[in-house]
């Protein structure tokens, strides 16, 4: 692997994809019927002799049929926290699928003591499948080939383990990964500022990949139980779209959301949009 950094969105689902199992609403079923399917939210960077992944789901093998790449070939792993759709794809890595060894697995100390306390998981680190390697929130990580990850903590649900969303940089643009957060208040507040616009300009974020689970509140009768800052307040927050304005997309997208198949809708986002699954950013 040479060349130019290049971050691929490997998928744009919330955790149970698209279709969703046990979910026969119009979008799962017509999904089905056309043989189209959202992968979980995932991003992969190439990066010289690297290959770097954030998040696992267990969908790693359609998704590197799709978009081009040998999961074998991958040597670090970060995770953003514990929940089902980022990272239970880590055990493929194990010998019941792939047997590897020595693959770097970067995760918080909380996150990193939620798979010691996993059976399963432990034993791959046990294994010598994973070489454990523990980031601090908001401490920039230099990669052997040159990029960095700055982890930054965000707020979301944490009965399992903390959340961080990642800036990556690379030689020409950086790129803020951000699947999971509960609201845009208490992020916002937790940084230091107000506005979406001024923390990304703080951050000096080229691209941002936003977290976009919900369009409303009024979508799920459980919603209370999974906050997420809707897509409809994120839109609104952001304002209209100018040519100075970062590359700002969003991912995570649960079935329910309109979005998906309302074409108007999307049309009428201020300019922003959701991400496509496969397309690639230079970093």
């Amino acid at each position: 692997m040479t060349g130019t950094p290049t971050a691929i969105v490997l998928g744009i689902a919330q955790d149970g994809g698209v279709p969703h199992a046990g979910c026969f609403c119009s979008t799962c079923t017509s999904f089905h019927a056309e043989s189209k399917q959202l992968f979980p939210t995932s991003i992969l960077i190439r990066d010289e002799n690297e290959l770097h992944i954030i998040d696992v789901s267990r969908q790693l093998d359609a998704q590197s049929r799709s978009f081009g790449f040998n999961p074998r070939d991958i040597t670090d792993i970060w995770i953003t926290h514990g929940h089902l759709g980022h990272i239970d794809g880590l055990g493929l890595f194990g010998k019941e699928v792939m047997g590897l060894r020595g693959v770097r697995l970067h995760a918080s100390k909380s996150m990193m003591n939620l798979i010691r306390s996993t059976p399963r998981l432990q034993d791959l680190l046990e294994t010598g499948v994973f070489i454990e390697s523990i980031f601090e929130s908001n401490i920039e990580i230099r990669t052997h080939g040159g990029l960095t990850f700055l982890p930054l903590p965000v707020p979301h649900r944490d009965e399992l383990s903390d959340t961080h969303a990642f800036v990556v940089r690379g030689p020409r643009r950086s790129l803020l990964h951000l699947p999971d957060h509960d609201q845009w208040e208490l992020t916002l507040k937790n940084h230091g500022h107000n506005s979406i616009m001024g923390w990304l300009s703080d951050l000096r974020v080229d691209v941002a990949l936003l977290d976009g689970t919900f369009w409303n509140e009024e979508e799920l009768p459980s919603q209370a139980l999974v906050p997420h800052p809707t897509m409809e307040e994120s839109v609104r927050r952001l304002g209209l779209r100018n040519a100075n304005s970062p590359d700002i997309r969003f991912i995570h997208i649960n079935h329910s959301n309109p979005i998906l198949m309302d074409e108007e809708l999307r049309q009428n986002m201020h300019g922003w949009a959701l991400a496509e699954q496969g397309e690639a950013f230079i970093l």
